[in-house]
């Protein structure tokens, strides 16, 4: 009998070894200065050489901030339309989500068979840190966060959007679930300026970030708006304007995009060559619990992060106009994150088109959010949209043969609005086909990826916050 019972207790203890990590738990300290000090370390050394970025140059003043969370058109008028980033304090406030989400454990015992992306550090080189995204269940993120070198960034599994609740309401400020990692009925609030009229109709994703310890992103920038917002940790945010970029090597996502990244090592600037970082200007901000930050379309930015940080954003498309028609008859209702209409959906650890059956309708409402706020689509953006939504595969025709089905077929570069207006509810289809057939093999494949390779880390492209 004793024997038996010394048996268990070894397995036991055995079984508790190998489901703890072994390590150190990153530096959890959120007290980092932010802005750093500007200062010459040496007569022969450039101010900020090899120290973190914005150590080279004080810092042009904050973001502006609002202490009020703002309407739709307001927001739009004083924020979108003129281009300019914005903070909104304690725009996310009283959510219970903010005591469940204190342990990881519900996370892992919920949601941890499900794919999530991550950011994995994989070398320091001279002026350059090395990095990749992967794709692994969010548990075994979960298990190691705390003590390597990975963060997530990932778009939100639809299994998490099904549970949201569909109650509560609140003036000025409409409460939502925790993005897709909250079951009823906890609730979250965002700020209002995303849920109604032309904004509405231009949502493109909605994402999660987690790290933990002192973490650093690339410079970096998107072509499409950016609504971030803290719910545990700290952020600090460096912003830049977009035509500072060649200051930093910038490497464009594709010929003439908003977006794109610098390889620069952000924690150690080499300023001899990086000279020009030493007279760019920029702005800061630090966001809390509960606060969120407005990056318009293209403007560069980097991000720290310090504690157990965990934060979600909404891109949505550039606009020409705003119409606000359906704001004041929502003003108070409840609309849950699930009944957004987004453009992507994150699935199976791969990013996808939310509607797996577009039809002419869709398909040229589609097109019109990829124009933004020029009112044409280039060849290089539709094929960098299409090569991100459509798994590589020989049965697809590649982006550039799509793009010609949409124009003449004879090496046409653009598609305007008024171009599009002249296509034909048969032309529209033909395209529309070929995306749901791309959804229909992704849903396979990503099927036989579950079954054969459960656990397997996949490579995936490279995406920042």
């Amino acid at each position: 009998m004793r024997s038996t019972i010394l048996v268990i207790t070894l397995t036991l203890v055995f079984v508790h070894i190998v489901q703890s990590k072994v390590g150190f738990i990153k530096d959890q300290a959120m007290d980092a200065v932010f802005p750093g000090p500007v200062y010459s370390q040496a007569p022969s050394l450039p101010v900020g050489h090899m120290r973190p970025l914005g150590w080279q140059r004080k810092a042009d003043g904050p973001i502006p901030e609002s202490g009020q969370p703002l309407a739709t058109q307001e927001f739009y008028e004083r924020y979108v339309s003129q281009h300019k980033p914005g903070v909104f304090r304690n725009a996310v406030v009283s959510a219970p989500a903010f005591d469940t989400w204190q342990q990881d454990t519900y996370l892992t015992e919920k949601y941890g068979h499900l794919n999530v992306s991550v950011t994995v550090k994989l070398a320091k080189r001279k002026d350059k840190i090395v990095t990749a995204a992967q794709s692994m269940k969010l548990k075994d993120f979960l298990f190691n966060y705390m003590y390597d070198e990975l963060y997530l960034a990932s778009g939100i599994p639809r299994d998490m959007m099904e549970e949201l609740p569909l109650e509560s309401s609140c003036p000025r400020i409409f409460t939502v679930p925790f993005l897709t990692l909250v079951p009823p009925p906890l609730l979250l609030q965002l700020p209002v300026c995303v849920r109604c009229g032309t904004i509405s109709e231009r949502l493109v994703s909605a994402q999660l970030w987690m790290s933990s310890g002192g973490t650093s992103s690339r410079v970096h920038s998107h072509d499409d708006h950016l609504l971030h917002c803290v719910l545990f940790g700290r952020r600090d945010f460096i912003l830049v304007e977009q035509r500072h970029k060649k200051a930093f090597d910038f490497e464009e996502d594709f010929l003439g995009s908003l977006g794109g990244h610098s390889n620069m090592n952000t924690e150690m600037v080499n300023a001899f060559k990086f000279k020009s970082i030493l007279r760019t200007p920029w702005v800061w901000s630090t966001l809390y619990p509960g606060d969120c930050l407005y990056v318009p379309a293209g403007f560069l930015h980097q991000v720290r992060s310090y504690g157990r940080s965990v934060s979600t954003t909404i891109e949505f498309a550039p606009l020409t106009s705003f119409d606000n028609t359906g704001c004041t008859l929502i003003e108070e209702e409840f609309v849950p994150l699930s009944n957004a209409s987004f453009l992507l959906a994150f699935v199976n650890g791969r990013v996808k088109l939310a509607d797996e059956e577009l039809t002419p309708g869709k398909l040229r409402h589609m097109l019109v959010v990829l124009m933004g706020d020029l009112d044409l689509l280039t060849e290089a953006k539709f094929s960098h949209w299409y090569n991100r939504v459509v798994p590589q595969t020989s049965y697809l025709p590649d982006g550039t043969a799509v793009f010609d089905m949409l124009t003449s077929g004879e090496g046409e570069t653009t598609l305007t609005k008024s171009d599009l207006s002249t296509l034909t509810s048969k032309d529209l289809q033909k395209v529309a086909d070929i995306f749901n057939l791309a959804s229909s093999i992704d849903d396979l494949e990503g099927f036989d990826a579950d079954e054969e390779e459960d656990d397997k880390i996949k490579q995936k492209p490279h995406e920042e916050l």
